[in-house]
């Protein structure tokens, strides 16, 4: 996967309209991502009717059939227009519900100007925005939660992977309960949080090993396991091979 996904930005616009306007049906040959921040938007894409309503978004592939509807009521929204190095890498979902978080709205309301502009690098700020949000969007779909403690766990973990981590210490950090942090985190991704955890680290320890020369020993301590061997059995149950067989591979 690249990581920068959008090749060209075409359009952008952030804005709160008093009334929607209808935009008349035709075939699009960009991306098209829309996003309402507040009240609701009605889009037809392919014949099919979505009402995007706060939170949700619309992600339109090339040679979509597009029209949108007149709607009286106000509207916040924020839309881009792309093309990208890659079609692979995105959400197959045209419709994406309640999708869009508190991190994107806080990126784009970094951005005032509700339009781009020939000043100001503007069109490389937007592109960068949306590269970003695009990321953001993967990870939802990936994540298939939108429950706001299990993400603040995810999102933890991610963020402290080489430090040790608990049920108990994950647990205060978010303010419940170890039984209800176990309960809640299990039902949304059907792993307790200790093999989440193991899990991760797992993967970030293959990285390193394949991609540094960082000891064996060394690894382990730093990503929190202070017994090498526990490390090493736990690895070789990933990925059924031991961390010293993976680096004599390299």
């Amino acid at each position: 996967m690249k990581n920068y996904l959008v090749a060209d930005l075409l359009h952008y616009c952030n804005v709160s309209l008093n009334a929607c306007e209808a935009i008349g049906e035709d075939k699009i040959d960009y991306y098209d991502l829309t996003f309402v921040l507040k009240g609701q938007m009605t889009y037809t894409a392919d014949g099919n009717v979505y009402v995007v309503k706060k939170n949700d978004a619309i992600l339109l592939p090339p040679g979509t059939l597009r029209s949108r509807l007149a709607d009286e009521a106000p509207v916040k929204f924020v839309s881009f227009n792309f093309t990208t190095f890659s079609d692979e890498v995105l959400p197959a979902d045209r419709f994406l519900q309640d999708c869009i978080s508190e991190e994107v709205r806080q990126i784009v309301a970094a951005f005032p100007q509700n339009h781009l502009s020939p000043y100001f690098h503007s069109k490389e700020k937007v592109a960068n925005i949306l590269n970003y949000v695009l990321y953001e969007l993967l990870d939802t779909v990936e994540v298939k939660t939108r429950n706001e403690h299990v993400l603040h766990i995810l999102k933890f973990v991610e963020e402290h992977i080489t430090e040790k981590m608990s049920l108990q210490s994950i647990s205060r950090m978010i303010g419940l309960s170890k039984e209800y942090t176990a309960f809640i985190f299990k039902k949304e991704t059907r792993k307790t949080v200790s093999e989440h955890v193991n899990e991760r680290k797992m993967l970030f320890a293959k990285e390193i090993i394949l991609h540094n020369e960082m000891s064996l020993t060394a690894l382990s301590s730093y990503l929190g396991y202070d017994n090498y061997h526990y490390f090493s059995r736990l690895f070789k149950r990933y990925f059924k091979v031991t961390p010293k067989e993976l680096k004599n591979r390299k």
